[in-house]
């Protein structure tokens, strides 16, 4: 069964003694390193860090992780912080309370490292030292009380370890470009190349889809040494067999040899039979097996350099089947200034034209890959347009897309400006847009559905006989094909206002009709006329019968009684 990958991390930059300044890599180191041990497609690591610990809990972590070590573990630690001697040669990493005159009690010894390094069961441990004086660690191996320290003594049974130093053991590891300074936090030059070395793949050296810990060392030299001469990486390692600490996405694929018949068609000398072969050899650019369509596409480059005229225009139109052809060749983008904006790519053709990688021409564009292409997250400046490009890269050749991202102003509005209140005016047209619809004109067959006005002036009106008691409501209610409802008397209703004469056509649906009546004096005489406008309640049809009593406001009781026989309360 595959063992586990697990790594720690130690990132300490806060220190409590003012002796020791303050380091701005360690917190970006941490987390650019655990992305990308964290990566399932790159390293696929479980990762742990420490950050700004006391030294009791950065050496309890240790020996956590290496206790827990089983023999087909892979097991990573890499530290980012100072790194201190004492007066006898003793390196010591520091953590947030040590002090530089009790390292022994206030920092993690070097030879605890050691110690728990060699007690693991896990036969494959990588250190890596980002800290000053770094490449001191080795010279603390000791296994034998006296006599020549035989470093392989202390890995039998097919242990092994291996450290990796940013600097050897009489430099210091520089922070960027500073060895110490308050600049924004950006990774050390050691742990930025590790971590773009693991990243883009670039550390994979023979290209074979797998990175190894002797090919990561000799992509750190080169690097390292490219940004800073004043800094040298070192390396200790002892290990049976290969280590191999993650993915690559740069595999090189070998070609398969063209099968003799083909390759005897290619070299005829009749030049049809030549065609004949670019003809096969294109069939096979297009298969999903890589190695196969790789052999066929150098094979046709071969024929389109060196064969007659139209031999070789037909390999050529046959290679351009699949060469690398992104689905646009510019990507334009536009964000707030600061903000970013996502974009995408997509690669068409066969599948070895689709086997590429990408690589972003500024750290303001991120790729990342996903199937068919890959998918773009563009920062854009403070002002301006930002210009760019991505570089698509494959076995059949290569593409640019430009990238390009406009940063927008931010517009201020004030409150009391044009603008503004246009905005408002256009919100104010949107609401009474989005309003009710108005209810239509009042025809002749129907009054309007609305209450009486009181700021309108009355119409005149038929008089009608006896006054109002002070006690009843002054509203009366009239159906149009029922007995007019009232709080009392009896007697037949009189036939509503526009009611057809008998015999004529059935009259519209019953409805209610409700008029306010005002107060009277309890005087005699004619009630008043009724306001202009009456409202129209659609009612049931009633019925055959005497028409039941509706209790007035303020009438005793509840319970019915014959229907009035007049349409007035005092039944006159």
């Amino acid at each position: 069964m595959a063992g586990r990958r697990r790594a720690l991390i130690v990132a300490n930059g806060e220190y409590d003694n003012a002796g020791l300044q303050r380091l701005g890599s360690p917190a970006a180191d941490a987390d650019a390193l655990a992305a990308v041990l964290g990566d399932r497609a790159i390293s696929d690591f479980e990762v742990c860090v420490v950050r700004n610990e006391t030294a009791h809990v950065v050496q309890a972590e240790i020996e956590d992780l290496c206790a827990e070590g089983r023999p087909d573990d892979v097991l990573l630690m890499h530290f980012s912080c100072h790194g201190l001697k004492d007066d006898s040669g003793g390196l010591y990493f520091a953590a947030r309370n040590t002090r530089p005159d009790r390292l022994r009690s206030t920092a993690v010894p070097a030879q605890f490292v050691q110690q728990c390094i060699r007690q693991s069961r896990s036969r494959s441990i990588v250190l890596l030292l980002d800290c000053c004086y770094g490449g001191a660690f080795g010279q603390g191996v000791a296994v034998r009380a006296s006599g020549d320290a035989n470093v392989l003594d202390s890995f039998r049974g097919g242990r092994g370890r291996a450290v990796i130093t940013a600097s050897n053991s009489i430099e210091y590891a520089f922070e960027g470009a500073k060895l110490a300074s308050d600049e924004p936090a950006q990774p050390s030059v050691f742990t930025s190349a590790l971590v773009e070395g693991l990243r883009t793949g670039e550390a994979d050296r023979d290209e074979d889809g797998w990175i190894a810990l002797g090919e990561l060392y000799e992509y750190l030299f080169d690097r390292v040494r490219e940004r800073n001469p004043k800094q040298t990486p070192s390396r200790d390692i002892e290990m049976q067999g290969e280590l191999y600490l993650a993915k690559s996405r740069r595999r090189r694929i070998k070609p398969s040899p063209i099968p003799a018949d083909l390759a005897a068609a290619i070299g005829a000398e009749n030049p049809f039979t030549r065609l004949g072969a670019v003809a096969e050899l294109r069939r096979r650019l297009s298969s999903p097996n890589l190695p196969v369509a790789v052999g066929a596409f150098e094979a046709l480059r071969a024929m389109a350099s060196t064969d007659i005229e139209h031999v070789a225009a037909a390999a050529s139109e046959a290679m351009s089947s699949a060469v690398v052809r992104p689905d646009v060749e510019s990507v334009r983008l536009s964000a707030p200034a600061g903000g970013s904006a996502a974009g995408s790519l997509r690669v068409l053709g066969p599948p070895v034209a689709r086997e590429v990688r990408f690589e972003a021409s500024h750290p303001w564009i991120a790729v990342t890959e996903v199937p068919g292409g890959a998918a773009l997250a563009v920062t854009a400046g403070e002002a301006g347009v930002r210009r760019g490009k991505v570089v698509v890269s494959g076995p059949t050749g290569d593409a640019v897309v430009t990238v390009e991202i406009e940063a927008l102003p931010v517009a201020e509005v004030e409150p009391g400006s044009a603008a503004g209140a246009g905005r408002a005016a256009a919100g104010a047209g949107s609401a009474v847009a989005a309003g009710p619809t108005p209810e239509p004109e009042p025809t002749a067959e129907r009054e309007p559905k609305r209450g009486p006005q009181p700021d309108e002036v009355p119409r005149p009106a038929p008089a009608r006989p006896g006054p109002e008691p002070a006690d009843h409501p002054n509203v009366a209610l009239v159906a149009s094909d029922a007995p007019n409802v009232a709080g009392g008397g009896g007697g037949p209703p009189p036939p509503p206002r526009g009611a057809p004469p008998p015999g004529a056509a059935a009259a519209p649906p019953p409805m209610w009709v409700c008029w306010l009546l005002p107060p009277t004096g309890g005087g005699g005489g004619p009630p008043p006329p009724p306001p202009p406008h009456w409202g129209a309640l659609p009612m049931p049809s009633l019925p055959p019968g005497p028409a039941p009593w509706i209790p007035s406001a303020g009438s005793p009781g509840s319970s019915r009684s014959p229907a009035p026989s007049s349409p007035w309360p005092d039944g006159r």
